[in-house]
């Protein structure tokens, strides 16, 4: 079977799977990133898209890749490598720090594709009364009342492993027991006065923005709600607190107002109360709370953040890589065709979108749309939208000169048609002038995802965050073990990728398999 089919048959296993598993209900590690893209969790009602937009989402992925995988074991003929690029490949292989560092990078590939198997706060497996769940793999939530206790909150593993002692309940929980993002060890609160109107950070001096917890006022010990505020004011979704401390529904806030509430009826809870910010203060690295490298200032697990940032780095680059490279392949093949006015019109283009700035259009978007609705793809499809240009003009170069020989001349003769001559003849040959430039690429993704979300101009906290974490570092140098974490993390990334791409620009040298007379 050929190169090409057995990528197509493994294309269309995993868009099964993932089908599959979302249809059944289960959480298949890293196959539900293909249903991640959910609606806006803060609205409580929408339209039938927003209600369902994760899964059409989803299912949408899982059609394409499966039609992609279709096409490519029905197209028949495999993709015929260039012996002489057969040969790079080979000496690439030689080189030995720079194939060690690429089995190394596939191996943290590998590693990042377990999801939720290593790192993550359900719980891998539970037995109790000899019957056996497993919490992390299925999307439903256990409550507390599963388990023998009180409330219908989702249930907290490790305090259930903690008092699980000896009895018949068993709990197994992944290696680093913690969720990358809210999910924070012990806390102390600071009260944040009200002035005018305005909820103000604790020395009074401006509007708070962050998340924030309201107290009765005559009762301080009395959760009201969780809520967001945004310069001083409650803002999109609440989560109200019954008499029980437990959630008895959502609150939509706009301007400081409730607007909408799906509240049982007749429950009244005051819109006004004593306001408070929890303060998670870093914790050193503790073996007995599995905080193998610490926390940061938001009382959130160190290596479980770097995990969770591998996770988005891998996802971010091969995104990139397929659309970027996607695009400018085609596009540089067409422009090396064609020519002619095709060409220079392209180039015209090429040009003017390479002097925009990229940082100025990132932070257009950012304050238009918000840093909150911002996603991983919008700030992947940005990148795009600029990185094609240098990858279109390599491959123009090169179809330009691999459409005057023979074999190209010899395939029109026989009646090939002008996609199969670009696509199956001439790209094989001229595509070895860009694999140089992949790893670069890669690299590329890592430092700019970093810098933006250290600027403040990146992905919202949802998402883990090296350049975030950089940053929570740098304002807190008294707790060494944040900011030496990341750091030797982005150097090992960016120096196994740096061996990889001199390697590989090693091995395409042409001078490497060229003689000259």
């Amino acid at each position: 079977m050929t190169f090409p089919r057995k990528l197509g048959l493994l294309m269309i296993l995993v868009a099964a799977l993932a089908a599959v598993g979302e249809f059944m209900g289960w959480a298949l590690p890293s196959l539900r990133w293909f249903f991640s893209f959910d609606a806006d969790p803060n609205k409580l009602e929408g339209s039938p898209w927003l209600a369902n937009q994760g899964e059409i989402i989803g299912y949408g992925f899982c059609g394409l890749i499966g039609l992609i995988g279709l096409v490519m074991i029905a197209s028949g003929g495999g993709f015929h490598w260039n012996p002489l690029t057969l040969r790079k490949f080979q000496r690439f292989q030689s080189i030995g720090r720079g194939y060690a560092s690429f089995r190394i990078l596939m191996f943290f590939m590998a590693l990042a594709l377990c999801d939720q198997v290593l790192v993550g706060k359900r719980a891998l497996a539970v037995r109790m009364d000899g019957e056996w769940v497993f919490p992390a793999f299925v999307q439903s939530q256990f409550s507390e009342e599963d388990f023998g206790g009180e409330g219908e909150q989702e249930v907290d593993y490790r305090r259930l492993k903690e008092e699980s002692g000896d009895s018949d309940l068993l709990v197994i929980l992944p290696p680093v027991p913690w969720d990358a993002t809210f999910d924070s060890d012990e806390f102390m609160e600071r009260t944040l006065p009200t002035i005018d109107g305005l909820i103000h950070e604790a020395d009074g001096r401006e509007p708070f923005s962050g998340f924030a917890y309201c107290y009765q006022l005559d009762d301080p010990s009395k959760l009201l709600r969780k809520a967001r505020i945004r310069e001083g004011k409650p803002r999109w979704s609440a989560e109200v607190m019954g008499e029980d401390g437990e959630a008895v529904g959502r609150e939509i806030w706009e301007n400081g107002v409730v607007v909408e509430s799906n509240l049982p009826e007749g429950f009244a809870v005051p819109q006004t109360g004593r306001w408070a910010q929890r303060i998670y203060a870093p914790l050193p690295p503790s073996l007995e709370r599995r905080h193998y490298l610490g926390t940061d200032s938001k009382g959130w697990d160190i290596l479980a953040q770097l995990y969770g940032g591998l996770q988005v780095v891998f996802k971010g680059a091969v995104l990139y890589i397929f659309l970027t490279y996607g695009i400018g392949i085609v596009m540089g093949c067409l422009m090396g065709y064609f020519g002619g006015v095709y060409d220079l019109v392209m180039q015209r283009v090429m040009e003017i979108m390479s002097n925009v700035p990229f940082l100025l259009v990132v932070m257009i978007i950012t304050n238009n749309i918000g840093r909150d609705n911002i996603t991983l793809g919008t700030i992947l499809l940005v990148f795009c939208i600029f990185s094609w240009i240098g990858v279109a003009t390599y491959l123009r170069t090169s179809t330009y000169k691999e459409k005057a020989r023979d074999y190209a001349s010899a395939a029109r003769v026989l009646g090939a048609g002008t996609p199969r001559v670009i696509f199956r003849h001439i790209l094989p040959n001229a595509i070895s002038t860009i694999v140089t430039l992949v790893p670069f690429s890669v690299s590329a993704v890592v430092t700019g995802l970093t810098a933006l979300d250290f600027l403040g101009f990146g992905v919202p906290d949802s998402y883990p965050s090296w350049g975030r974490m950089l940053n929570d570092g740098l304002s807190n140098l008294a707790s060494p073990w944040i900011v030496s974490s990341v750091f030797a993390t982005m150097v090992s990334m960016l120096l196994l990728i740096t061996f990889v791409g001199e390697a590989i620009r090693e091995a395409f040298d042409p001078k490497k398999f060229t003689t000259y007379q």
